[in-house]
């Protein structure tokens, strides 16, 4: 098909920045439009990427025959009200991580895209970068044979800085949100199915979010998980897979470039696989294949599959106490 498909792009912050500048590596993609309520955000971003169309409010982009599909790139809170603006005017929707707060808003928006027949995928890059998907077919082929245990942590320093979207309560802050998302996304990747029970800890700060939390996750057969993020310390950005034949060690495992398996027997190898850019394209490229082949969800990383994954959060948070605007 040569026709390109159209983005549009609802909030201007670094995040849709680095998805757009991404977009170059994506064959038949064309920034069309985008939105911001931020007159300078909106700016700032039209000078620099130079989009057809540049718009005031969400409801003008939406309201634009010639969108193809919204990449949503808001804070937390508001993807759910962005994401479901956007199906009820019929346009497939790439929403970024995570794709709602809690799971009965993202149960609402999955009735609302199979209603109206409309694509939408949450924007979890870490599942189409070509190391993650060479190392999930991997441990499906047996590798190290059957993976029993998972190490993952994912911290970052960030000041507690008034409004900060790292600590404001009603902006969905928070470290599980925010970066357990990925630590839990990636254990069922591994594992290849949902833990049957979560338990954890957290550090809560003042606003009553998590500045730091650890959980542990449990699976059939026994297979575990012990899962760690933070805002206001760093770590490795490290996964550890464990299993009967050997160890893999996946460093940044959230856009890892590479990996390592240490076998048992002594022997080790590292598998390579660089990427362009930030490694954004690569849910562009899924989500504008589902939309070519008139898909409304994709096969490889489900509504299903972030379901699971806010119904874990939603868990852990009622066991911490911790509570946002968008749960009332």
């Amino acid at each position: 098909m040569n026709k390109a498909i159209k983005w549009g792009v609802i909030g201007c912050g670094n995040i849709a920045q680095k998805f757009v500048k991404d977009l170059q590596y994506v064959n038949n993609s064309q920034l069309y439009a985008i939105a911001s309520t931020n007159k300078e955000r909106r700016e700032f971003f039209s000078d620099i990427y130079n989009p057809k169309k540049v718009y005031k409010t969400y409801e003008s982009l939406v309201q634009d025959e010639n969108v193809d599909i919204v990449y949503v790139a808001t804070t937390h809170n508001f993807h759910y009200k962005n994401t479901l603006l956007c199906l009820e005017a019929n346009k497939p929707v790439l929403c970024e991580k995570p794709i709602c707060i809690n799971a009965k808003e993202l149960k609402h928006l999955i009735g609302a895209a199979k209603k109206r027949k409309v694509f939408l995928m949450e924007a979890l890059w870490t599942r189409f970068l070509p190391a993650v998907k060479h190392l999930i077919t991997e441990i499906e082929n047996g590798i190290i044979g059957k993976p029993k245990l998972i190490k993952a942590d994912f911290g970052i320093m960030k000041p507690p800085t008034k409004g900060s979207r790292f600590y404001e309560k009603k902006l969905g802050a928070g470290a599980l949100l925010d970066l357990g998302v990925y630590t839990i996304n990636f254990s069922n990747f591994i594992f290849g199915k949902s833990p049957i029970s979560v338990s954890g800890f957290a550090k809560l700060t003042t606003q009553n979010v998590d500045e730091y939390s650890a959980y542990n996750l449990k699976y059939e057969s026994g297979q575990i998980a012990q899962l760690l993020s933070s805002v206001s310390f760093k770590t490795p950005h490290t996964a550890k897979i464990y299993g009967e034949k050997g160890e893999i060690v996946v460093h940044d495992f959230y856009h890892p470039k590479r990996y390592t398996v240490f076998f048992f027997n002594g022997k080790k190898i590292t598998i390579d696989k660089p990427f362009p850019g930030f490694g954004y394209q690569y849910e562009a490229v899924e989500a504008q294949e589902c939309l070519l082949k008139q898909k409304t969800e994709s096969t490889i990383f489900s509504l299903n599959d972030s379901l699971k994954v806010l119904t874990i959060m939603d868990t852990l948070r009622k066991e911490w106490g911790i509570t946002y605007p968008n749960d009332l």
